[in-house]
C-alpha cells in the first residue's frame, strides 16, 4: 500500500511535537530578536506556566532562572541541563534584599543585588523568574515597582530577555500591575468543555512581531511542554499505514488507524453499531475517519455498503481513496447508495422513496457482497442522507432495525452523524461513540464511549511514510 498526503496540509515550517518539547515561533522569535524584551506569564496554579518557562530554559543555554522556594522543590528534572549549578538560583523568601538604588546597575549586578549573591555570570541573556510574586515579596509595596522598573529598563537597555511568570492573582495583591511594562503578555489558563479538562496559551500582548496565532492548545510528552501548532491540524495529512493492519481478535474489525485501535481497545467491534459525531461532513473531518478505515478495509479483501454524505458523489470517496487501493478494487469490493447518485457506474445505487425499502436493498448488496467475497460486508451510514430523505422519525425506526439485526449479522457499522442534524446521539442505540471537533484551531478526537479526554490529530512520520496519532491534550 502507498502512503500518500491528503488535504491541504501546509507543509512548509510544519514542526511536529517530540519529547523534547516547543516553544511557539513567535515567542522563539521575540527571545531570538537582538533588541531587550520582557514577557509576562500569567495564569492560575497548575495551568502551565511554570512548565513553559523551564521549556524555555532547557531550550536556551545563556538563559538563567530563578526559582522560588515553592518552585525549587520540582525543578530536579532540570538538573542534566548544561551547567545547571551556574545557570539557576533560589530566591529565599528570607533572604535579605539591600536597600540600594538599582537603577544605575547593570542587569547582571541588579540580580545579584536581589539574590544576595555574585554567582551569575554577565553572559546570560535570558533572565527567568519564577515566580515574580514570591521574588518581591520580602519587600515594601513602594520598593516593588521600583525594582520592576529597573529590571525592566536594564533590560531593554542591554538588549536582553526578561521573562516574568506570575500568578494570574496579582492584581488582587495591590501590586502595581506588571502588564503596561510587559512586551509580551502569555496567560495560561484551563478550559470545561463537555465536562473535560484542557489547557491552553493565549497571547494577549505582542510588540514588535506580528502574531499569525494568537491561541494554542498544548499537551504533555514525557512531562514536557508541548504546543500543538494550528497549521499542522487544520487540514491534517490524511495516510494510511504501508501495511494493512489485520483484526486483533475475532470480534474486532481495525479502524485503519492504530492509535485509534488503542483507544478502542481493538477497533470497531462486530454485531454492533459505532457512532462517529462530526462538527460537519465537510474535509478534514470525515476524511480523517473513513480513508484509513476504508482503505484498510478493501486491502484485506473485505467489502463494504457506503450509504454517501449530502452531496457527496461515488467519485469522490473513490478520489480519496484510490491513493491506497486501485479503483479496480473499490469497484468490485463496495457499493454506493446516495439520495443523487447518478453515473455510470455498475456500483451506485439510489435510495427508495420507502425507508424500509431501501433498508432492504441495503441489506441484499450486503449479502451479496458477502457470498462473492466470504467475509463479513461493513456498513458505513451517513445519516444526514436519510434524515433529510425520511425525516427524523423514520430514520430512527431505521436505525432501531438495523442495531436489533446487527448481532445476527455480525456485520460492523458505523454510522456518521452531524452536529448540525435534528437528529440527536441519545436517540441511537450504539456501543461506540466518538466526536470529532476543532478546539481553537486543533482538529481532535473524543470518546464519549469509551470516555477519553481530548486527543489532537497529529502528523506521525515513521519508517520513511506518513500517518497520523492521537495525542491526549493534559
Amino acid at each position: 500500500m502507498t502512503s500518500s498526503l491528503m488535504g491541504h496540509c501546509a507543509t512548509k515550517g510544519t514542526s511536529f511535537m517530540s519529547a523534547r518539547g516547543a516553544i511557539p515561533p513567535i515567542i522563539k522569535d521575540a527571545l531570538e530578536s537582538q533588541i531587550g524584551y520582557v514577557l509576562l506569564i500569567t495564569g492560575k496554579p497548575g495551568t502551565g506556566k511554570s512548565l513553559f518557562a523551564r521549556e524555555i530554559f532547557r531550550e536556551y543555554e545563556d538563559s538563567f532562572l530563578i526559582l522560588s522556594n515553592a518552585e525549587a522543590t520540582g525543578a530536579d528534572e532540570l538538573s542534566d541541563s548544561a551547567r545547571w549549578d551556574l545557570r539557576h538560583a533560589v530566591a529565599q523568601y528570607w533572604r535579605e534584599v539591600a536597600e540600594v538604588p538599582l537603577y544605575e546597575m547593570s542587569l547582571q549586578k541588579q540580580i545579584c543585588t536581589l539574590l544576595g549573591t555574585s554567582d551569575v555570570s554577565e553572559e546570560l541573556n535570558i533572565i527567568i523568574i519564577d515566580s515574580w510574586n514570591d521574588f518581591v515579596m520580602p519587600v515594601d509595596s513602594r520598593r516593588k515597582y521600583e525594582i520592576q522598573q529597573s529590571l525592566v529598563y536594564a533590560a531593554r537597555n542591554e538588549n536582553k530577555k526578561l521573562l516574568l511568570v506570575s500568578e494570574s492573582s496579582w492584581e488582587e495583591q495591590n501590586q502595581i500591575p506588571l502588564d503596561h511594562s510587559a512586551d509580551a503578555i502569555i496567560h495560561f489558563e484551563k478550559l470545561q468543555d463537555n465536562q473535560r479538562m484542557l489547557r491552553q496559551m493565549n497571547i494577549e500582548k505582542m510588540r514588535y512581531h506580528p502574531v499569525s496565532q494568537d491561541t494554542y492548545l498544548f499537551t504533555l510528552e514525557d512531562g514536557r511542554f508541548c504546543y500543538i501548532p494550528w497549521y499542522t491540524h487544520l487540514f491534517p495529512p490524511i495516510t494510511v499505514e504501508r501495511e494493512s493492519i489485520t483484526d486483533p481478535t475475532k470480534n474486532k474489525i481495525s479502524t485503519g488507524n492504530k492509535s485509534l485501535d488503542r483507544i478502542l481497545s481493538g477497533g470497531f467491534e462486530k454485531g454492533m453499531l459505532s457512532l462517529f459525531e462530526v462538527e460537519n461532513l465537510a474535509a478534514p473531518y470525515l476524511e480523517t475517519l473513513y480513508i484509513p478505515f476504508l482503505s484498510n478495509h478493501l486491502q484485506l479483501n473485505r467489502p463494504a455498503v457506503i450509504l454517501l454524505p449530502e452531496g457527496w458523489s461515488p467519485d469522490r470517496f473513490i478520489h480519496g481513496l484510490n491513493h491506497f487501493v486501485s479503483a479496480d478494487r473499490i469497484e468490485k469490493q463496495v457499493v454506493f447508495f446516495g439520495r443523487h447518485a447518478l453515473g455510470t457506474r455498475e456500483n451506485v445505487r439510489s435510495i427508495d422513496d420507502d425507508p424500509w425499502k431501501t433498508l432492504q436493498e441495503i441489506r441484499y448488496e450486503a449479502t451479496q457482497l458477502e457470498r462473492e467475497f466470504e467475509a463479513e460486508a461493513t456498513e458505513l451510514f451517513a445519516l444526514d442522507t436519510l434524515e433529510n430523505k425520511y425525516g427524523v422519525t423514520d430514520v430512527k425506526g431505521m436505525l432501531a432495525e438495523v442495531t436489533a439485526s446487527l448481532p445476527l449479522t455480525n456485520r460492523a457499522t458505523v454510522a456518521i452523524l452531524s452536529q448540525h442534524q435534528e437528529l440527536k446521539s441519545g436517540s441511537i442505540a450504539y456501543g461506540i461513540h466518538l466526536r470529532v471537533k476543532e478546539l481553537s484551531g486543533v482538529l481532535s478526537v473524543f470518546g464519549v464511549i469509551p470516555r477519553t479526554n481530548y486527543l489532537a490529530v497529529s502528523p506521525l512520520l515513521s519508517k520513511g511514510f506518513l500517518d497520523y496519532e492521537l495525542i491526549p491534550i493534559v
